[in-house]
C-alpha cells in the first residue's frame, strides 16, 4: 500500500505477465499468497491449488498442494482427495524415485502413508508404501525412516535366511542411527529385541528401549502409544532395574 502507484502498476502487470506464460516459479509463488492470504490478497485455497496443479513441473508447487489437499479435511482425507495428491506428487516429481531433498523426503513420507492406507484406490499397496517410506529415510526424515523399518519388520518372518540376514543387518544400522531422533523408533527397537532378532538376556534390552522412547514421549506415529507402552513394561529383578 505504501508503494508508489505507477511502480505498483508495473508490477502487477509484470506478475500478471509470467502468470500468463506459466512461469513455474510465479505460478508457485502465486499459489502461496493465495494459500496463506499474503500481501493484502484474499485468502482462497481454490485457487492455491490451481495455481499448484499448473505448476506440473515443480516439485515445491506439488508438494505444497498435495499437503493443502491433505490436511483441508479434519474428518479424515476423501478418496477423490487422495487420487489428486499422489496425482500432484508424480506429476511435479515431488515422490519420483529420483527425487531428494526435503521436499522429497516429506512428498515420499506422504505418499507411503496413503498408498498403505488404500486412501486413493480402496486397496492398500504395501509394496509402494515401503519404496515410498525407504525414499522418506533415505532423505533423512525421521517419520519416514520409522514406517520404512517398522514394514522391515513385519516382513522378517517371510524372508529366506539369506535375505533375512542382510535385512537384519539394514535394521541394526538403521536402529543405531535413528533411534535417539524418535520415541517411535526407540519403542519399535525394543519390539526388536523382544521379538529376538537381536540377542536379549532376560528381556532387559527390550525394557530398556521401551522405557527410554516412554521418557521421550512426544510420538505421533504411533496409536495409543501410552496404551501400547503399558502392555509392554513391567518390573525386572530389582538388579536389573539397577
Amino acid at each position: 500500500s505504501k508503494v508508489d502507484p505507477v511502480v505498483k502498476k508495473k508490477a502487477i502487470e509484470l506478475v500478471t505477465q509470467r502468470l500468463k506464460n506459466n512461469e513455474l516459479s510465479m505460478l508457485r509463488a502465486r499459489g502461496d499468497v493465495a494459500r496463506k492470504g499474503l500481501y493484502g490478497y484474499e485468502q482462497n485455497e481454490g485457487l492455491a491449488y490451481r495455481m499448484y496443479a499448473k505448476a506440473t513441473k515443480s516439485v515445491e508447487a506439488g508438494w505444497n498442494g498435495a499437503l493443502m489437499l491433505y490436511k483441508r479435511s479434519p474428518d479424515g482425507i476423501t478418496a477423490n482427495d487422495a487420487k489428486q495428491i499422489m496425482d500432484l506428487l508424480h506429476k511435479s516429481g515431488a515422490a519420483m524415485p529420483n527425487s531428494r531433498g526435503v521436499v522429497g523426503s516429506y512428498a515420499h513420507y506422504l505418499a507411503g502413508l496413503l498408498s498403505e492406507a488404500g486412501s486413493a484406490t480402496g486397496k492398500p499397496d504395501l509394496k509402494k508404501a515401503f519404496i515410498h517410506y525407504r525414499t522418506s529415510a533415505r532423505n533423512s526424515y525421521v517419520p519416514g525412516a520409522f514406517h520404512y523399518m517398522r514394514l522391515l519388520v513385519q516382513s522378517m518372518t517371510k524372508l529366506p535366511d539369506t535375505e533375512r540376514a542382510i535385512v537384519m543387518q539394514e535394521m541394526r544400522m538403521m536402529i543405531n542411527r535413528w533411534k535417539w531422533q524418535s520415541p517411535e523408533i526407540m519403542f519399535l527397537a525394543g519390539d526388536i529385541y523382544s521379538a529376538k532378532w537381536f540377542p536379549d538376556e532376560n528381556g532387559f534390552m527390550a525394557q530398556y528401549h521401551w522405557r527410554m522412547a516412554q521418557k521421550m514421549g512426544g510420538t505421533r506415529e504411533i496409536a495409543d502409544f501410552d496404551g501400547a507402552i503399558r502392555s509392554r513394561v513391567h518390573k525386572m529383578s530389582p538388579e536389573l532395574e539397577k
